[in-house]
């Protein structure tokens, strides 16, 4: 409801506030999973802050974040490494391979011209420890992951399912309010500084581009395959999968 011009006639007085100040939102961030290494504008993080405040966010960050909750709940799915869940999944084709080699080569037939690369990153982000290293989720976390979203439809992995979808809605909800807040400050500052002392809306966008918590998760999609071509599962492990018991 404001125009430019009329900001302008008070702006200078804000000086030197501005959003840096903002701990409440930094702790937020930090409790979801977004560390200090993987921020924009480093320079600016507690700059602005009290000290006290300073202290409340360093103490948090050294917390168990939900980010790695997840990635240790993933890590326990028994679906992943228990040789139990996978009783009888061998033996039921000829060549005896397990789930996660057919799915590879279910993945591999359904890449068309100009993804051929993503086999590589398949490998990596499901069963290379050292690029895992580098990453907020595992190999194993990754695996279950993509597990839960190939075989939703089964009860036992539908609520699984609704969390990680819920992160992702996490993500888009912060990231739509960071690309709001950029384009009302493009509209009504321009290219000029922010009251902080930023680049304004350069710094805005790179903190958008930058700030996803959660993106690997995101980026497990494309590892999806047709719900037609997926390795047919087992009598008994669709039992596992929907709550029935004997």
């Amino acid at each position: 409801t404001m125009t430019p011009m009329d900001f302008l006639d008070f702006r200078d007085l804000l000086r030197p506030a501005s959003g840096f100040q903002s701990w409440q939102f930094k702790i937020l961030e930090a409790k979801l999973g977004l560390k200090y290494e993987q921020r924009h504008g480093q320079q600016y993080y507690t700059s602005a802050l009290k000290p006290e405040h300073t202290e409340l966010i360093k103490n948090i960050e050294k917390e168990i974040t939900l980010l790695q909750s997840m990635n240790t709940w993933l890590e326990r799915m028994p679906f992943i490494d228990d040789p139990a869940f996978w009783e009888g999944y061998e033996q039921k084709n000829k060549e005896g391979q397990g789930f996660w080699d057919d799915y590879r080569a279910a993945y591999k037939a359904s890449l068309v011209t100009g993804e051929q690369e993503n086999i590589d990153r398949f490998n990596n982000i499901f069963f290379n420890k050292e690029f895992a290293g580098q990453r907020r989720f595992s190999n194993k976390a990754n695996r279950a992951a993509l597990f839960i979203m190939l075989y939703r439809d089964y009860p036992l992995l539908q609520l699984p399912f609704q969390l990680l979808n819920l992160l992702l809605d996490i993500d888009e909800l912060m990231a739509m309010w960071r690309y709001r807040h950029m384009n009302m400050v493009h509209r009504i500052i321009g290219m000029r500084v922010g009251t902080g002392g930023s680049s304004g809306k350069d710094y805005l966008k790179s903190a958008l581009d930058k700030h996803y918590i959660f993106q690997e998760i995101a980026e497990l999609t494309s590892f999806l395959i047709e719900r037609r071509n997926l390795p047919a599962l087992t009598s008994a492990l669709e039992q596992r999968l929907a709550f029935v018991h004997h």
